[in-house]
């Protein structure tokens, strides 16, 4: 069950990493969204043209770099992100081209992300008797989802690449000109206060990642969703979780004299315990 949330819209133009501590200061967090309904609920008390949300793909996560952040890096295999740290990006990449490239290509010895889904061919593995991963070329165009579903049925899954020998490997069974999946993807945007919501409510052509650097979200006044560039200055909205108070109400019936400190005390220790004096 996600946690109750109120909303409040702050009328002061700050970047997204201010926005987020004062938020922090003042109510919970930089905004949440679970669902429409939280979306429904908000109610703006001013005119404004864009507000920050709590949603950032930030980029030391995933930039040039194989780190254990929720938006970093992960192998099909195991779900999980790398355990040797290796990488071989090609010089101007990741750079999340158009705001969806997500999934990893080999080409010329190096990756590079593409959007997932473009069909490309693609390279399975398994691993031999002698524990070593044995990479096999798939001259078929998938997309990287497709590509995943073939290498799980006929092989242990695409290409997972944990160094520099094994890249080799993988380079020399397809020609170096060609772009071939492997088993690297990511899953980007993560909210400000850890949630796993994977609610989102783009606007139409979003995310686009438009000129390379636009890591932040933001939300219109018709509630649609946009990336911008984290240093630009918003309005923004707030979360406020609701902390629930439980009220216990006990009647007791005894002779004993609670007024007593002894008795008292012997009175609520039985009490938790669930017994009666």
């Amino acid at each position: 069950m996600f946690p109750t949330r109120m909303y409040y819209y702050v009328n002061l133009k700050m970047n997204w990493t201010n926005a987020q501590q004062y938020c922090r200061e003042k109510y919970t967090d930089l905004a949440t969204f679970e669902s429409m309904d939280d979306i429904n609920r908000l109610n703006p008390t001013f005119t404004y043209s864009w507000a920050w949300i709590g949603l950032e793909d930030d980029p030391k996560f995933w930039k040039k770099i194989m780190a254990n952040n929720s938006n970093s890096w992960r192998w099909s295999t195991t779900g999980e992100t790398s355990k040797t740290t290796f990488n071989i990006w090609h010089p101007s990449n990741p750079n999340n081209g158009d705001g969806k490239e997500n999934c990893v290509i080999l080409t010329n010895g190096k990756w590079s992300d593409l959007n997932c889904d473009t069909e490309k061919f693609f390279i399975c593995y398994e691993v031999t008797g002698q524990n070593a991963k044995r990479y096999v070329y798939i001259k078929t165009a998938a997309t990287w989802s497709r590509a995943q579903t073939y290498c799980r049925s006929h092989f242990t899954d695409l290409a997972m690449i944990e160094n520099a020998a094994e890249n080799t490997a993988a380079s020399a069974v397809m020609p170096a000109i060609d772009e071939a999946w492997i088993g690297l993807y990511r899953v980007p945007w993560t909210w400000s206060d850890k949630s796993s919501s994977t609610f989102r409510n783009w606007r139409l052509n979003s995310p686009n990642n438009y000129m390379g650097n636009q890591y932040c979200m933001t939300e219109s006044t018709a509630h649609d969703w946009d990336d911008d560039d984290c240093s630009m200055k918003h309005d923004f909205i707030c979360h406020q979780v609701s902390k629930l108070r439980t009220t216990v109400r006990m009647t007791t019936l005894t002779a004993a004299d609670l007024t007593d400190p002894a008795t008292s005390s012997l009175f609520l220790q039985q009490s938790a315990s669930g017994s009666s004096p």
